[in-house]
C-alpha cells in the first residue's frame, strides 16, 4: 500500500529519522540491523560480517544453485510504523522503527481491508452492485 503523504505531517522525514536514530537503526520488533542513510550495500554487508551481526548475514544474501549470490537489501530497510495505524498521530509512544518485513506484518490487517475495499469499489464502478 503506497504511503499517502497528505496524511502525514510536513516534518515526517525528520520525525522518522529521529525514531530510527533512537532505535540505533535496528528493528524494534525482531532486532534486525538496518542500513543507515548513504551506507552502500557493500559497506552494510561488511558490517553484517562482524561477529555480533553475523547471524543476520544469511538473510542479506543467498547462494544461488546456478552459482553466485543474490542480495536482499529491502529486507534491511528501516521504516517507521504507527502503532495505532493513524498517520496523524505522531506521538513518540505511537511510532516504532520496524524493518520492512516486520512493518508489513504489523500492517497486514490494514492491507487486507484496503485490498477488499479496493475490489469492491472497482466492481461498483463497473456496475456490479450488491443486490442485498
Amino acid at each position: 500500500m503506497p504511503m499517502k503523504k497528505h496524511l502525514y505531517p510536513k516534518d515526517w522525514e525528520a520525525l522518522a529519522r529521529q525514531v530510527k536514530d533512537a532505535a540505533n537503526w535496528q528493528c524494534q520488533q525482531c532486532g534486525k540491523p538496518c542500513r543507515r542513510p548513504k551506507q552502500s550495500w557493500d559497506e552494510f554487508e561488511a558490517y553484517l560480517l562482524h561477529d555480533v551481526m553475523a547471524p543476520w548475514f544469511d538473510q542479506a544474501i543467498e547462494e544461488l544453485p546456478t552459482g553466485g549470490f543474490k542480495s536482499y537489501p529491502t529486507r534491511f530497510t528501516l521504516t517507521v510504523a504507527h502503532a495505532n495505524g493513524n498517520p496523524a498521530d505522531c506521538s513518540v509512544e505511537n511510532l516504532k522503527a520496524l524493518c520492512a518485513p516486520c512493518h508489513l506484518r504489523h500492517d497486514v490487517a490494514q492491507h487486507v481491508q484496503s485490498r477488499k475495499s479496493g475490489k469492491y469499489e472497482k466492481r461498483q464502478k463497473q456496475g456490479q452492485l450488491l443486490l442485498f
